[in-house]
């Protein structure tokens, strides 16, 4: 029974992955990042914006996580949702508010302690590799757990080599270097992600009688 629900859970992660729109979503977060840490870069050192970009990331991490997952949930309602069926993908166990913000706490709390790490050291050249690895590792995981979508192992592989280029390379700062990570990456899950929602509205054609909204 437990084996069952397993491979049932798979399914359905396989479903919610299989259109793309999750990766478009993403990708365009994860652009939206390059352009703020390019903020970083472009910003006179003499003026005090680079004090309030770095106040700002909380709040562009918030309302980017957010709204993509608002998107994504319209997309889903007007393009995959017609064509091939209503599977809502959410985490079984909904944590009570309290919870939430500890986690949220929690995150702010780490990003901090890279903060600290990265003064210590005197760099944070190694923040993109850093990146590129949890992000690959988060990444192959969805691997793990949606049945077989191998592309997830292709963008893991990127994220790690991209970052760890990155990061090697001298003489460019590390906001720099985090703004072409995130958008490299982010350019590279959103032309993924079209071409995986072509070939599924191409295989599931919208039935007769519906219409996209």
């Amino acid at each position: 029974m437990e084996q069952n629900y397993l491979e049932i859970q798979q399914r359905v992660r396989h479903y919610w992955f299989k259109d793309g729109i999750g990766e478009i979503a993403v990708g365009g977060l994860f652009i939206a990042l390059s352009l703020y840490f390019a903020g970083h870069h472009m910003v006179s050192p003499a003026s005090n914006a680079p004090l309030y970009l770095n106040l700002g990331l909380f709040f562009v991490l918030a309302f980017g996580v957010v709204l993509t997952r608002k998107l994504i949930t319209i997309f889903k309602m007007h393009i995959t949702y017609p064509r091939t069926g209503y599977v809502e993908y959410y985490f079984e166990r909904q944590f009570p508010l309290p919870v939430q913000i500890l986690l949220w706490a929690a995150g702010v709390l780490f990003v901090v302690l890279l903060v600290v790490i990265g003064r210590w050291v005197g760099t944070f050249q190694w923040l993109p590799a850093f990146l590129g690895v949890v992000f690959g590792l988060i990444l192959f995981a969805f691997r793990t757990t949606t049945s077989g979508l191998m592309r997830f192992n292709y963008h893991a592989a990127l994220s790690v080599l991209l970052g760890g280029g990155l990061s090697l390379m001298s003489g460019i700062s590390a906001q720099y270097s985090l703004s072409w990570y995130y958008g490299v990456f982010g350019a590279w899950l959103v032309v993924w992600g079209v071409g995986i929602l072509a070939t599924y509205l191409r295989e599931n054609p919208l039935p007769e009688g519906g219409a996209d909204e």
